[in-house]
């Protein structure tokens, strides 16, 4: 997926709640594995699939291609060769085997911002959404590719929901419930269910030039929704029952996402170019942590009454709402326990990066 305003698969709740503020220093402290809350318990070859789908693009970068393997924030590609080719050429039969040869080739860094280790992680997912390839019925809200040249799409989402854009050919499909087509747009791609029992997925194409604004803050503002109650399920049960306020607060955000079919096999496409893997893929900001970076989480789960999310990840996303050193949204996959963990997670944390020795 190319660079997209939202993330390069979705926005990140956290925007879409209230909008965060970036910190802009980084420094990285060198840890000891046993350091790591965790490791030794975490089944590491659930991460084997995204490390292997990052080594293979790295691997293809020039050596020289400038990518932060250092705790000075310098390094290159070539860097990570060695390791990635050693992977590759390995068959990994347990995790403890996968740990041992991590343990070798790799060191862990715990990451600061300004002095501070904690961070905020939010999450995101792969919406599934009811459509049809025509209009008809309960399909009435479309779902626009992206214009070619001669059509001026860079006008407001509220224009474009109200038929600026009508009549061009220009609808991929149309679904049944427009906040869920809005949620869509926030995450960045997701599936369609056809009625004829096909299904299709969507990838982002582009978008409007508008700015992001989060309409969870616009429920804030307005008294809707109460500080310490704004979830992306507290927005959207908002919205379905205030069906005839809902387009007005929904347009508050001007921006507007066009897609387009994607037919790769495997979960959404992450701005590093490989499928996502559910509760192994992480959107970063990649002014810190490079893509394809093996990364340490440790933070609270969204279900407090489930144990920290303790778990080897990849960095293979990014997101403009993903701002700052200690800062990441995590890939829940997709359906309706996806949507409910995405929504709800905003939790505290630390995070680590994994670099080549």
């Amino acid at each position: 997926m190319k660079a997209n305003l939202f993330s390069l698969l979705g926005y990140g709740i956290a925007l879409l709640l209230t909008g965060c503020a970036p910190k802009i220093e980084r420094e990285l402290t060198p840890v000891s594995f046993s350091s790591l809350p965790g490791w030794e318990e975490d089944k590491q070859l659930l991460a084997l699939p995204a490390l292997h789908k990052s080594c293979q693009v790295i691997l293809k970068k020039s050596p020289g291609a400038p990518m932060v393997t250092q705790a000075d924030g310098s390094g290159r590609a070539g860097d990570w060769f060695g390791f990635c080719k050693k992977l590759q050429s390995n068959n990994f039969k347990s995790h403890k085997q996968l740990r041992g040869f991590l343990e070798t080739h790799i060191s862990p860094y715990q990451i600061a911002a300004s002095g501070n280790t904690e961070g905020v992680f939010t999450g995101y997912y792969e919406p599934i959404l009811n459509g049809s390839l025509r209009r008809h019925g309960k399909y009435q809200t479309p779902l626009y590719k992206m214009p070619g040249k001669g059509i001026n799409y860079k006008i407001p989402r509220s224009r474009i929901v109200k038929g600026a854009l009508k009549g061009r050919g220009l609808e991929l499909v149309w679904v049944d419930d427009p906040v869920e087509a809005f949620f869509l747009q926030v995450q960045g791609s997701g599936r369609i269910r056809l009625d004829n029992g096909r299904e299709i997925k969507l990838g982002y194409a582009g978008q409007n030039g508008y700015p992001y604004f989060p309409i969870g803050k616009a429920l804030l503002d307005k008294g809707a929704l109460q500080h310490g109650h704004v979830t992306m399920q507290s927005i959207k049960k908002w919205l379905h029952a205030h069906p005839r306020q809902a387009e007005s607060i929904m347009s508050q955000n001007q921006s507007y996402v066009f897609f387009k079919i994607n037919n790769t096999p495997g979960g959404p496409i992450g701005s590093h170019g490989v499928p996502l893997t559910p509760h192994r893929s992480m959107a970063i900001d990649r002014s810190f942590i490079s893509l394809g970076t093996p990364v340490w989480l440790h933070a609270t789960h969204p279900d407090h009454h489930k144990p920290y999310l303790k778990k080897l990840m990849v960095a293979q996303d990014t997101g403009g709402a993903i701002k700052g050193a200690v800062r990441g949204d995590y890939f829940w996959g997709s359906g309706s326990a996806a949507a409910t963990y995405a929504g709800a997670m905003n939790a505290k944390g630390h995070l680590y990066v994994l670099l080549p020795r």
